[in-house]
């Protein structure tokens, strides 16, 4: 029998799956206009070598921020509504912001050991980046500690890259996300 948290659960997944598709609905639309655009007569050597440049890359890359940002903003509101699921047991932390502000109400009403806790590290190193995208535009030389992020990106350069001075998710870092809060969320609905 299916119980109200299983239903949660699903809804959850489901909303963040529709995320994940949406991703990977519009990467297929600059693969394929990426196509079209390299085998056209009417566009130029140099307009190919633009467009092939904006859909490999610099697309895609905007892509993958605009996703992640909405995973966060999914992230936050999973735990907001876990929060009032609960009656609003705990006082959150209003000094904080994001997934901070949570942060009592999952380790002392909830009981999770964050510390040891590998998805809540991962969405924690994200912090980190959705901060540096939202209050620097991803440039990390204008962020007050610089050398968190720079540290990170040294830890996990298979999940996140710097070019230019600005920090961008990999493939492989936004699907450790999307799978990071999927858990996360799952046990934090379960816990409730």
């Amino acid at each position: 029998m299916t119980t109200k948290k299983d239903l949660a659960v699903a809804f959850m997944h489901n909303n963040l799956n529709q995320l994940t598709g949406f991703h990977n609905h519009v990467h297929g639309f600059f693969n394929d206009n990426l196509k079209d655009s390299q085998l056209s007569e009417e566009i130029n050597q140099h307009q190919k070598n633009f467009l092939k440049r904006e859909y490999e890359i610099n697309l895609p890359n905007q892509l993958r921020k605009s996703v992640f940002l909405m995973m966060f903003g999914h992230l936050e509101e999973c735990l907001h509504l876990s929060w009032l699921a609960s009656g609003e047991p705990i006082q959150l932390n209003k000094s904080e912001f994001g997934i901070a502000k949570y942060k009592p109400f999952v380790r002392d009403h909830l009981g999770f050991n964050l510390g040891s806790d590998s998805d809540w590290a991962y969405i924690q190193e994200c912090q980190l980046i959705r901060n540096a995208i939202i209050h620097a535009a991803g440039r990390v030389s204008l962020l007050k500690k610089p050398h968190e992020v720079e540290s990170l990106l040294k830890q996990r350069s298979d999940y996140f890259e710097m070019e230019h001075d600005r920090v961008y998710l990999t493939n492989t870092g936004i699907s450790a996300f999307q799978k990071s809060i999927a858990r996360f969320t799952e046990r934090v609905e379960r816990a409730i």
